[in-house]
C-alpha cells in the first residue's frame, strides 16, 4: 500500500472551524468520502495495521462454492417445487433457532428477576412449563425438516453433473486472461448463457437422460459463446482444454500422461538411435518409457526402426495405425507417443482427439452466425466486433436488420462514424434509440 494513503486509511482528520482537515498538507475532507480499493493478486495479504483499519471483502469464488450456486440455479428450472420446499425449510429453521433463544432469554429474564422460592412464582413455573412444551414441538419439527430436507437433496444431487460440468467451464474461461489479457468473462454474462442453456437442452421423462442432455448442452452452449470471441489461434488452445479438463472430471485420464503431453518433459543430453528421430523426441521417447504403459518403447523402436520410420514419416501419421502391440493404447497415450515423434502434427492429433471425445460438433469449421450472436445481446447487452484488415460486418447487419425490419431507410438503424465532432451525434443518436428501440452502429476507427 502506497504510504500516501496512511492517512486516508487511518482516518487521520483534524477539524478546523467549520472545516474537517487531513493530512499533512490539510486537505479539505468531506464526511462522506469513501474509498474503495480493488486488486486483482489472486491471494493477496494485508498488513495486521491495514486489516484493523480497512472492511476487506473476498469476492473470490470457489469451484465448490460456484457449483452449489449453479446447482440451485439448475434446480430452480427444472424442479422449482424443490427448491421453493428447500427454501421454506431453511426459513422456518431459523426461525425455530430464533423462537428457541426468545423462549432461552425470556426464561433467564424472569429466573434473574424472581426472588426468594421459585416455586411460588405461579408465572414463572408456567413460563418454564410454556417453554418446555414449545421446546419439545420445535425439536420434533426440527426432526421432521431434517427428514425431508435429506430427501429435497437427494432429488437435487441428480443434477449435481450440470452443475459441476458449468463450474468447471467458467473456471476454464476465467483462465483465459492468461493467454490474452482481452479475454474477460463475467460471471454475470456466464450465467446468462448456461440459464439459455438450460432452456434449449432437450427434454426428457428419464430424469438421467435429462442431466445428460442438460450437461452436453451447457457444454456446448459455453464452447461456441467463448470461441466466438477468441482469435483463431486460441480456439484449439481452448477447445483441448475444455476436454481435458472435462475428460479429468470424469477420471477418464491418467493425470500423470496429461501432465507428460503438457509439459514433454525429456532427458538432456541423450543422443538418438534412429534417423527418423531429433533428439529432444528421442528424450521424451526416454521419459516415457519410464512410465509402466510406456515400457520398453525405446527398446521397440530401435528394434523395429523399419516399422517405426514409416509410420513417423508418413503424411498424416495420426491417422496411421500405430505398429504391433502399441496400437491399442488409448487415445491419450497415443497423443503423448505423437509429441515425442511429430510435434508438428500436434494441432491435427489434439482436433482429432477432441472429435473422438467430445463429438464432431466441437472441430467443425463455421462462420460466427450473427442471428445467433443477437439473440444473446439485449437492451443492456451490445455487440462489439473487433476487426481484422478488410473486414467489414454493416453488410451482414444491414441483412439481420432487414430481417427483422430495421434498416436505415426506415430511421430504425443509426450509423456513426465515431471521429472528432461526431460525439454529439453519437449521443444524440443513442437517446432516440433508447426511447423507440432503434440500433446504433458505432464505428470506431483504427488506431483509437
Amino acid at each position: 500500500m502506497e504510504p500516501v494513503l496512511d492517512h486516508l486509511l487511518g482516518r487521520n482528520t483534524i477539524k478546523k472551524g467549520r472545516y474537517i482537515k487531513i493530512g499533512d498538507k490539510e486537505v479539505e475532507y468531506h464526511p462522506r468520502f469513501r474509498l474503495i480499493l480493488h486488486t486483482k493478486y489472486f491471494n493477496p495479504h494485508y498488513k495486521p495495521e491495514v486489516q484493523a483499519q480497512c472492511t476487506l471483502i473476498n469476492f473470490l469464488v470457489t469451484r465448490e462454492g460456484l457449483e452449489d450456486q449453479l446447482l440451485a440455479a439448475v434446480v430452480a428450472k427444472e424442479r422449482p417445487d424443490l427448491e421453493t420446499l428447500k427454501a421454506n425449510l431453511t426459513k422456518s429453521q431459523n426461525e425455530f433457532k430464533i423462537k428457541l433463544k426468545e423462549l432461552e432469554d425470556s426464561l433467564l429474564a424472569r429466573l434473574s428477576a424472581a426472588g426468594g422460592e421459585f416455586l411460588e412464582d405461579t408465572a414463572l413455573v408456567e413460563n418454564l412449563e410454556t417453554t418446555k412444551r414449545t421446546a419439545i414441538e420445535i425439536e420434533e419439527k426440527v426432526k421432521e425438516a431434517k427428514v425431508t430436507e435429506a430427501q429435497i437433496n437427494v432429488a437435487r444431487e441428480n443434477y449435481r453433473p450440470a452443475a459441476e460440468r458449468a463450474s468447471l467451464l467458467y473456471f476454464i474461461l476465467s483462465d483465459l486472461s492468461k493467454i490474452n489479457p482481452i479475454y474477460q468473462f463475467s460471471l454475470k454474462a456466464f450465467s446468462v448463457v448456461f440459464e439459455k442453456a438450460i432452456q434449449h437442452s432437450a427434454p426428457s421423462d428419464d430424469i438421467q437422460q435429462r442431466v445428460m442432455n442438460l450437461t452436453d448442452e451447457i457444454t456446448y452452449s459455453v464452447y461456441t459463446y467463448t470461441a466466438r470471441g477468441l482469435f483463431e489461434a486460441d480456439k484449439l488452445i481452448f477447445l483441448a482444454q475444455v476436454a481435458f479438463q472435462v475428460l479429468t472430471l470424469k477420471k477418464e485420464v491418467n493425470p500423470v500422461e496429461l501432465d507428460f503431453l503438457l509439459r514433454f518433459p525429456c532427458k538432456a543430453g541423450v543422443t538418438s538411435p534412429v534417423d527418423f528421430l531429433q533428439h529432444q523426441g528421442w528424450g521424451g521417447i526416454k521419459v516415457l518409457s519410464e512410465m509402466e504403459e510406456f515400457k520398453n518403447l525405446d527398446n521397440d523402436i530401435e528394434g523395429s526402426a523399419k516399422r517405426w520410420k514409416k509410420f513417423v514419416e508418413s503424411e498424416v501419421p495420426e491417422k496411421e495405425v500405430f505398429p504391433k502391440e502399441w496400437k491399442s493404447k488409448t487415445a491419450l497415450q497415443k497423443l503423448c507417443m505423437l509429441r515425442c515423434m511429430r510435434p508438428d502434427r500436434m494441432t491435427y492429433a489434439i482436433r482429432d482427439f477432441v472429435e473422438e471425445k467430445m463429438g464432431s460438433k466441437y472441430v467443425e469449421g463455421r462462420s460466427v452466425e450473427l442471428f445467433k450472436a443477437y439473440e444473446e445481446s439485449s437492451p443492456s447487452t451490445p455487440l462489439f466486433f473487433i476487426l481484422s484488415p478488410g473486414v467489414d460486418p454493416l453488410k451482414d447487419l444491414e441483412v439481420l436488420g432487414k430481417k427483422l425490419n430495421f434498416t436505415i431507410e426506415n430511421g430504425k438503424i443509426h450509423n456513426v462514424s465515431l471521429g472528432q465532432g461526431q460525439e454529439v451525434v453519437a449521443e444524440r443518436a443513442l437517446e432516440t434509440a433508447a426511447l423507440q428501440g432503434h440500433w446504433v452502429i458505432l464505428q470506431v476507427p483504427s488506431g483509437r
